[in-house]
């Protein structure tokens, strides 16, 4: 490996441990679940691309996403989108779980009915992760 690659290779690592430290460092030590799912919600009500919530997602998540190619990322949003029509989603109740909360969400769907969902989240790397959301109206 030539020292040009070596470096470059290292300031690759050195660039995704620093995106990695400034998304944990993103949430307060004291944060709960509820908050970060709150912060995730208004992440994804503004975000434009998949991109842009990435770093809310679990890494089995993130992987789930980056199996999905490139010129499709774009198409897959739009349509998660266009499905998530939620407002004035609220916690009702966060249960601690072994790898992280549960949380109990309500919220008004498309057509203007309550509608509920489960939401999982993780700890990972010390940072709250998205792992698993499942609405029903």
């Amino acid at each position: 490996m030539t020292h040009a690659r070596r470096i470059s290779k290292a300031v690759g690592v050195l660039a995704a441990v620093m995106l990695a430290t400034s998304v944990a460092s993103a949430q307060p030590a004291d944060q709960t679940a509820s908050a970060f799912y709150t912060a995730y919600r208004a992440a994804f009500q503004k975000a434009t691309k998949v991109d842009d919530i990435l770093p809310f997602m679990s890494k089995s998540q993130k992987a789930q996403i980056e199996k999905t190619p490139a010129g499709e990322r774009a198409k897959m949003f739009e349509m998660i989108k266009s499905f998530d029509t939620y407002t004035n989603v609220k916690v009702i109740k966060e249960t601690k779980t072994a790898t992280g909360a549960t949380l109990n969400v309500e919220g008004i769907d498309g057509d203007k009915k309550k509608a509920t969902a489960t939401v999982d989240v993780v700890k990972e790397d010390g940072a709250w992760k998205l792992s698993k959301e499942s609405w029903s109206s």
